[in-house]
């Protein structure tokens, strides 16, 4: 046994070693003049533009709206690691995010909050589903740091809090939160002083060819040249790119107050819905559950806003009532935004993350865990574009397997 965490650790440090870019990726950039063309400004997309662009690659970011007007701009945007995603490969994928978030923030100020995050369930079953769950991450070679905690505990760390009476919490330690609409807002910043250029609202419309190569995108603004694409356009990859890697998005209503004083210190993962407080004082509000039956035709447009001041109020007024029921404090919030965010889900729940084999010259980037996963995608695709490598890390989520 103590042979096989040996080996597991030898392992861990080489794919850790492998994450950094190499920085001749960049002088090969520079000298060949690469174009990228990436569609999608969500934080995926961005996140990618940002480290071609500084890298010397000659990158045009566009979207169809806006920056951040995706799932982007509305999630309850938490960076963890703490689930047994399978394979294990996923769950190092969502450990080393961490880790590269650090890196990033030295380069830029992210505003993430590492506070970490609270979690447990109302019904039995659930939680002692969590805690299964929590035993299987146990058994990986690394895993996040947390630990089961008493309610008691839990009540110190977070005072304005009423957890259930002799339930056990989940604290994992390494969690974050972030203020992804301003993250993407200082990328693009970034990405127009590397040189790069951000156009909104521009539509994809096609790909051209040259002799089995591409040679320019198409778009609602014109023809862009480009030696390579990049598709991290969310809920829209396979009907643009005529593919089928995600089933059917779900919706997650999520509600933004306007700054106020300090009511959380963690994120707090509770029975209905999540909150957590970024560290411009605003409180983030996300639901747990997807919309129920009755609302599916009014969904089936894929809609981000609701269709009235009164509806927005409804669900406003059920997460609210739910917070309250376990969190103290809430009084006075004033809502600044409630919005719908549509999430992209792959049809096995792995993230997709590589080249197109029948479009040569296209890279897919598309995951429900897109928030977790920006920083190390970012830098692990800007890698496998310019150097024409792969990664060891990303070879179980290509899109090659839905072929």
């Amino acid at each position: 046994m103590r042979k096989y965490h040996r080996m597991d650790r030898r392992l861990f440090t080489k794919l850790l070693g492998t994450a950094a870019i190499a920085y001749n990726s960049g002088l090969k950039a520079l000298v060949r003049g690469d174009r990228v063309v990436v569609v999608g400004a969500g934080i995926i997309g961005t996140t990618i533009a940002y480290e071609l662009s500084k890298m010397g690659a000659e990158v045009t970011l566009i979207d169809k709206e806006s920056p951040a007007s995706g799932a982007s701009g509305s999630s309850f945007s938490w960076i963890n690691a703490t689930y047994p995603k399978k394979p294990y490969s996923y769950n190092l994928l969502s450990q080393l995010g961490i880790d590269a978030y650090k890196n990033l923030e030295k380069e830029i100020n992210l505003n993430i909050s590492w506070s970490g995050s609270l979690e447990w369930f109302d019904s039995t079953d659930a939680q002692k589903k969590l805690l299964n769950e929590v035993a299987v991450l146990k058994k990986y070679p690394k895993f996040s740091p947390f630990r089961v905690i008493t309610d008691k505990k839990a009540k110190f760390l977070e005072p304005n809090v009423n957890f259930t009476s002799n339930q056990n919490i989940v604290l994992s330690e390494a969690d974050g939160a972030i203020d992804t609409i301003n993250a993407i807002s200082l990328m693009i910043e970034k990405i127009k002083q590397f040189g790069g250029l951000v156009l909104h609202p521009c539509r994809f419309q096609g790909l051209n060819y040259r002799k089995g190569k591409l040679s320019s995108v198409q778009t609602s603004l014109g023809e862009l040249e480009a030696d390579q694409a990049v598709f991290a356009c969310g809920i829209d990859t396979d009907s643009l790119l005529s593919i089928n890697s995600i089933t059917t998005p779900k919706p997650g209503v999520i509600v933004r107050t306007t700054p106020s004083e300090k009511r959380l210190n963690k994120i707090v993962v509770g029975p209905g819905v999540h909150v957590h407080q970024q560290l411009d004082g605003r409180v983030i509000f996300g639901e747990q559950a997807g919309a129920p039956s009755s609302h599916l035709e009014r969904l089936k447009d894929r809609p981000k806003d609701f269709p009235s001041e009164l509806f927005t109020k409804q669900h406003v007024d059920r997460m609210l009532k739910i917070a309250t029921t376990f969190i103290n404090n809430l009084d006075n919030l004033e809502v600044e935004k409630a919005s719908i965010g549509w999430r992209p889900l792959p049809r096995d729940g792995k993230p997709v993350i590589g080249r197109l084999n029948k479009l040569p010259g296209v890279y897919v980037a598309v995951m429900h865990s897109g928030v977790t996963l920006a920083a190390i995608v970012g830098k692990l695709a800007t890698q496998e574009i310019l150097d024409g490598s792969t990664n060891i890390i990303l070879q179980d989520f290509r899109p090659s397997r839905f072929n």
